[in-house]
């Protein structure tokens, strides 16, 4: 990780990575530029590895945080690592990701049918 930072290092930004590179021009729009090119070379690579689904940035951070969770990282590692402001943050969108449960009724449910 520490050579990418350096390769890509970003002196007198406040970004870690060059993605916003006019600081005369519009952030929000450079931001969403950046994570749609990002988001369309996640797709392909999913694409070429058959991924059922389509990778995007998304996928990878939820992904990521239900294996933290599920792996017993303390919540405020988690709400850290995914910027969130406060732990209850963390807890509404950790709660969105779990369908096990519901999904296991369904399973069921669907048997018997």
């Amino acid at each position: 990780m520490q050579e990418i930072i350096d390769k890509y290092d970003t002196m007198g930004s406040s970004y870690l990575l060059p993605i916003i590179l006019d600081a005369e021009a519009d952030e929000r729009k450079q931001y969403k530029s950046a994570a749609q090119l990002v988001n369309s070379k996640l797709k392909k690579l999913g694409e070429q590895i058959g991924l059922p689904i389509p990778l995007t940035s998304y996928v990878a951070r939820h992904a990521w945080a239900s294996i933290a969770r599920s792996k017993n990282i303390p919540l405020a590692t988690i709400s850290e690592a995914m910027g969130h402001d406060s732990e209850n943050t963390t807890r509404i969108y950790l709660a969105s990701l779990d369908t096990s449960v519901v999904d296991k009724a369904n399973s069921i449910i669907l048997k018997t049918l």
